[in-house]
């Protein structure tokens, strides 16, 4: 997938898209017109570098919004010095969308797509169109653009997984992820980047994924990853300060991690360009990512493979055991041989592929990980232990933030009370298991008057206190079974007939 980091029109942005070795940048004409008179031809390649590829917005989305009030006379203006500034910069332009101002109606932009260029317009779909207009335009068209409202709004993702092995599909203004990786799309384009300078937001990739934070977060969420993203080359002070370029690049540097993760995930075979800058986008080897599409039909069809051996997930491991039970049948005692589950020390991690290795001090390329981490929690006193050694380092990290806390002047900070709390909840689940006692109760029931059981004369409410005592201190069976009402009988055995 590739993904155009959209707001390159703005020359500042334009600037650090490219100190950043950004491969993909978006524009859009529309917000170049607000700046630009066009008074002599402005050619994309005299303001990007020749190893950028752009791509072209006609910027139409500003037109479509409601309550925006413009004449058909000055749209079809706009329209036809689009269309001029297109034919001047073809060769430069990677793809470009076509002018779809909805006030001119349907027709009208239907009969200008006989003049798009074959291999690098995208045709625009509109939800109000209907899916009918969707299936014949990709009849028509190889390169379909739609809007990331039009997807969230309908159910469409079906159909758009099945039209993207018919034709290439764009995502226009994405700012979801969980959205790019429900279709095959061939490229996205998005100004998100741009919220950590514009609405204040926080963009941090957290390893596994990216993290985004609004405004009113940022303090905190700042502070939580004050150690990454100073590991990640950037400067946590300006950062901290608001400085708008310094977060501009983490913000570059977190969504090309985020894309290069969704590209992996698609699993439908991706090559990356390397790129070298400076520190703060020192892992730009991900940044460019352009999907290889398969061939249609049966072109190169082989052999399927053969089936391959299934094995256990990392992580576990079986272990035998006898289970003795009663059979439902015959109630005999039997055994059976069952396995039941243990997690282990997955013992995968690559040197090469871990966040650490510019630290750790037993890092060795191509080596997998040296530490072992050998716990079994099994038996009460092993889950003691462990609990002893949570508590242990949770109150570490409680005093080392309470440190932190101090030195930047004693500001309560929220999530030093956070792991206050959490320490809290350790130290009383170790109490609680260490107090847990042992109580058994028994409740017993006479249905009648006239008849009570034994044991509902030992312990129930009729109970009469413990038999008499004989003056010597003793009491007899008989003066025991005689006062609980047991009569003492003589057992007869019945002869047995004769033959």
């Amino acid at each position: 997938m590739i993904f155009y980091f959209a707001g390159a029109e703005i020359p500042s942005h334009r600037s650090l898209l490219a100190a950043q070795n950004i491969p993909h940048v978006g524009m859009s004409y529309m917000g170049l017109r607000r700046r630009v008179k066009f008074s002599k031809p402005w050619l994309i390649a005299d303001h990007y570098p020749p190893e950028q590829s752009v791509f072209l917005d006609s910027g139409c989305h500003t037109l479509n919004r409601p309550g925006v009030e413009v004449t058909k006379e000055e749209i079809q203006d706009i329209a036809d010095r689009y269309d001029e500034f297109v034919e001047q910069n073809l060769d430069r332009i990677q793809a470009y969308t076509e002018f779809d101002a909805l006030s001119m109606g349907r027709d009208w932009i239907e009969a200008r797509r006989q003049h798009l260029h074959p291999e690098k317009a995208i045709a625009v779909w509109h939800e109000e169109w209907g899916l009918d207009a969707l299936s014949q335009m990709a009849d028509q068209h190889g390169y379909i653009a739609v809007g990331q409202a039009t997807v969230g709004d309908r159910d469409i993702i079906p159909v758009l997984r099945g039209l993207s092995r018919q034709v290439k599909l764009h995502g226009m203004g994405f700012s979801s992820p969980p959205l790019m990786l429900s279709a095959d799309w061939y490229s996205v384009s998005s100004t998100t980047w741009l919220s950590a300078a514009q609405h204040g937001e926080t963009f941090i990739w957290a390893g596994r994924e990216m993290k985004r934070y609004p405004a009113r977060y940022k303090a905190q969420a700042r502070k939580r990853h004050r150690t990454l993203i100073t590991s990640a080359g950037f400067d946590a002070d300006l950062i901290d300060a608001d400085d708008a370029t310094e977060n501009l690049k983490l913000s570059l540097w977190s969504w090309q991690k985020q894309i290069a993760h969704i590209s992996q995930r698609h699993g439908n075979g991706v090559t990356t360009t390397t790129e070298t800058g400076n520190p703060g986008n020192e892992e730009n080897q991900l940044a460019s990512v352009t999907a290889i599409r398969q061939k249609a039909g049966n072109e190169g069809a082989t052999e399927p493979p053969a089936e391959r051996v299934r094995k256990l997930l990392p992580g576990i491991e079986t272990e035998e055991f006898t289970h003795r039970y009663n059979d439902p049948e015959t109630g005999e005692r039997k055994e059976r041989a069952e396995h039941r589950i243990n997690a282990v020390d997955l013992n995968i991690r690559v040197c090469d592929g871990c966040f650490l290795a510019n630290k750790c001090p037993e890092y060795q390329p191509g080596e997998s990980c040296v530490y072992e981490m050998p716990i079994r929690v099994k038996t009460k006193e092993q889950y003691i232990a462990l609990l002893d050694s949570l508590i242990t380092m949770q109150a570490m990290r409680v005093f080392s933030m309470r440190m932190s806390e101090e030195v930047e002047g004693g500001y309560a900070d929220p999530n030093l009370s956070s792991e206050m709390d959490r320490l809290a909840k350790f130290v009383k689940l170790k109490a609680d298991i260490e107090e847990a006692g042992f109580t058994f109760s028994m409740k017993m029931e006479s249905k009648g008057t006239a008849e009570v059981g034994l044991i509902s004369r030992l312990f129930g409410p009729k109970s009469e206190g413990p038999p008499a005592l004989s003056p010597a201190g003793t009491v007899s069976a008989e003066q025991a079974f005689s006062q609980m009402g047991i009569m003492d009988a003589e057992i007869v055995e019945e002869p047995a007939p004769k033959e």
